[in-house]
């Protein structure tokens, strides 16, 4: 089976990701951006699942869809931690 760059992409972000949430310090993050963390966490978690069943059913444009949602839900987490690393500076 030949994993597409995309979807290395998607699994070596994943693996980093998934460092970043176990690690992550959260004394610096405001209650709001702790839950929308959180819940950021929770959709990634659910659209790994759905990109693993599209996979595996070989749902080509299905895979496609959910790897473009990965990639917005990885973005915004960055960006809310980002913000919190620089309100704490």
């Amino acid at each position: 089976m030949v994993i597409s760059p995309v979807r290395s992409s998607v699994k070596e972000q994943a693996r980093l990701h998934g460092w970043k949430i176990m690690g992550q310090q959260r004394g610096f993050l405001t209650p709001e951006e702790r839950a929308r963390i959180t819940e950021l966490q929770e959709l990634l978690i659910e659209r790994f699942g759905e990109h693993r069943q599209a996979v595996a059913e070989g749902q080509e444009e299905r895979v496609k869809t959910v790897e473009a949602e990965i990639d917005s839900l990885l973005r915004e987490k960055e960006e809310v931690e980002k913000w919190a690393a620089v309100g704490s500076a």
